[in-house]
């Protein structure tokens, strides 16, 4: 049942993000149906009484967009990504992805420039963001004027403006958009998303594989862990290994798509 809200209520969106802070829930961006455009202001629910607040943010606001990422470390919102237009907040087939991190201070409500002292990533859209240990991690997306889904994750220090790629050990997932990922404990959960089609005659950005596949990314491995990875890098042989282990490098090693990929005709 959807709760009964009152207020500042923010008009019909798609691609827009939201997060939470204390009891609040704010929502920045996306684009609105009705009035056909791109959005860059921030609305904010307080769950207590149900009502929404357009927030009256001061600073330079971060560009109109969509297909974002919005991250809360401490009390600040990380915004990163998504796709823009040059023409403003009107979409004319122009489209640009921002690869410079904005962000807001929640306690303020002021727009704030981030210090980048390192190349960032691609701008891309449909990406995963999250947050570990007082850092911003991004993972995947996609840029349409490359023509490119990525596959690599990159993390952003916020006190020094740093962007680092990961490296990460093990089979991860493959280049992609629009997968769900969520932290666990020391363990990021990444599960689906749209890659383009295997057929080679269907690929571009209208011919997409859905993905029912699931991954974990360990922050925190075990040497039990280590050593498993290790088995399966260099290829060991596993026949001397207690049984429970060599089901566990067999579970590692199967295909763990709940279904067959799907063909999707939507971008």
């Amino acid at each position: 049942m959807a709760p009964s809200v009152s207020g500042d209520i923010p008009g019909a969106r798609d691609g827009h993000s939201a997060c939470v802070l204390d009891r609040n829930m704010y929502i920045f961006g996306g684009f609105e149906q009705l009035a056909d455009c791109f959005s860059n202001d921030i609305h904010k629910l307080d769950t207590r009484s149900m009502c929404w607040s357009l927030v009256r943010a001061k600073g330079a606001p971060a560009r109109w967009r969509d297909f974002h990422s919005a991250t809360v470390i401490g009390s600040k919102m990380y915004i990163f990504g998504g796709r823009a237009d040059r023409s403003g907040p009107y979409h004319s087939n122009n489209e640009i992805y921002c690869n410079r991190i904005r962000v807001f201070d929640l306690l303020t409500e002021t727009w704030l420039d981030a210090p980048q002292t390192t190349p960032p990533p691609e701008g891309r859209r449909s990406h995963s963001a999250f947050a570990y240990r007082g850092e911003l991690y991004v993972f995947g997306g996609y840029n349409a004027r490359l023509n490119r889904h990525f596959q690599d994750l990159w993390k952003y220090t916020a006190v020094t403006g740093r962007w680092q790629r990961v490296d990460v050990q093990g089979k991860g997932p493959c280049a992609r958009r629009r997968q769900c990922c969520c932290i666990v404990g020391d363990k990021i959960l990444l599960f689906g998303g749209t890659s383009p089609s295997q057929d080679q005659d269907l690929q571009d950005e209208f011919y997409l594989m859905d993905h029912s596949d699931l991954y974990i990314l360990d922050f925190s491995p075990s040497l039990k862990t280590l050593c498993k990875l290790a088995v399966l890098q260099y290829s060991l042989d596993q026949s001397c290994l207690p049984h429970d282990i060599r089901w566990e490098l067999s579970a590692m090693t199967t295909n763990s798509n709940i279904s067959r990929p799907l063909l999707s005709s939507h971008g």
